[in-house]
């Protein structure tokens, strides 16, 4: 016993970021594995050594160490769904990962920053861990891209100002879309009488990158430049025509690794591709609640601890599917639709919603409304393709 509370141990160490690494070796039987770890560091220049600290009670290193040989993947801010994937009880983590061996067998992640190919130097007890030093084989960085960090119990990058410039390029392009559609989206939002946000996939997030609004319509709420988390289940109408690469690392940013849960969101993307609009009934008050928490997040300046609150209130507020069938003289509690505007290739650029709609709304209004924003998609995507020509 040392007098000092576990809690606070861990509450206070978790203010000093740390790099993220997948430790992965060869097991005796030729099957990968691999662990995440936290501690990895640099420990001697002559000899070259490094070291990582495991658990003394980890199943897996027992594993790892059998093999004498091991590979540090430095893990780039674009792997956390993987990172997740490994500090998971997962059956089969190495399912679709693109590695290569390096000159020992052991594996190099494809897409990692950087790997270190080490032979295992020595193994010692430090407390409850073991301290682990490897000799230096070889080294190379394969992908100079910003890597994963730890942060206060969540993972998240490294942001300075050269960073922040590098997005620069793909908010203007979303920009000057927004601005071709302006025409479109402000006839469109007179003839229905609604407000209409334009939102952009930006990196991550979802950014808003433009609004236009009919004379009576309540404003949507949204202020220009608001980021919104692209995670599950935020997003759908642009993700279900991204690919399933994309959906897994939709659901792996919300931190859902159950498979049941996976597969029904998997589905709810299908579906959302196959009617081409979504559709959500959350109350209004309950919408501008959650534009005030996400005005926080577009500031940019949100500890791991806050970031982790502002998913879990967006996992709450989750988008609700529509019914699968419209009925005309049915009535429905509908306050936003939802559509993308694709290219010639299906591919989303932007997305269209209408806001603050009047509710409830008859099946057949939801239908006009649901008409109208396809229309105005259409000409939107065939107008922005007609300009990049």
């Amino acid at each position: 016993m040392t007098g000092i509370d576990d809690r606070r141990f861990r509450e206070v160490l978790g203010h000093y970021p740390t790099g993220v690494a997948l430790v992965a070796a060869l097991a005796p039987e030729g099957d990968p594995v691999g662990m995440v770890v936290g501690s990895f560091t640099s420990v001697s220049l002559d000899p070259p050594l490094v070291a990582f600290l495991p658990a003394i009670g980890s199943g897996t290193f027992a594993r790892l160490r059998q093999s004498g040989t091991f590979v540090i993947n430095v893990l780039s801010a674009e792997q956390e769904g993987l990172c997740r994937t490994f500090a998971s009880r997962s059956d089969d983590k190495w399912a679709g990962v693109d590695w290569h061996a390096s000159a020992s067998g052991d594996p190099i992640l494809r897409d990692a920053v950087a790997w270190i190919e080490c032979a295992v130097e020595s193994i010692t007890e430090a407390g409850d861990h073991y301290l682990v030093i490897g000799r230096v084989r070889d080294l190379s960085v394969q992908s100079p891209v910003t890597p994963l960090v730890f942060f206060q119990g969540g993972y998240g990058r490294f942001t300075q100002s050269s960073l922040v410039a590098a997005s620069t390029p793909e908010l203007i392009a979303a920009i000057r879309m927004a601005e071709a559609a302006r025409g479109d989206i402000e006839r469109l939002a007179a003839r229905l009488g609604v407000a209409c946000d334009v939102v952009a996939a930006v990196g991550g997030d979802l950014v808003f990158v433009g609004s236009a609004a009919a004379e009576n319509a309540d404003p949507s709420g949204s202020t220009l430049g608001t980021r919104i988390p692209l995670m599950a289940p935020l997003g759908e109408q642009y993700v279900a025509w991204c690919g399933p690469e994309a959906a897994e690392e939709w659901m792996s940013r919300a931190g859902i690794t159950d498979s049941h849960e996976r597969a029904v969101l998997r589905a709810r993307l299908d579906s959302a591709r196959e009617r081409g609009w979504s559709m959500s009934d959350m109350a209004p008050e309950e919408e501008l609640g959650l534009y005030d928490v996400l005005r926080e997040y577009s500031d940019g300046e949100v500890s791991p601890a806050e970031q982790r609150d502002i998913h879990e209130r967006i996992e709450r507020w989750s988008i609700d599917d529509a019914p699968g069938t419209i009925e005309p003289e049915a009535l429905y509690d509908v306050h936003s639709i939802a559509v993308p505007v694709l290219d010639a290739d299906a591919r989303p650029m932007l997305l269209l919603r209408v806001v603050s709609l009047p509710h409830p709304a008859s099946g057949a209004q939801i239908e006009e409304w649901v008409a109208g924003l396809l229309q105005c998609a259409a000409s939107i995507g065939a107008h922005i393709e007609e300009l990049a020509r």
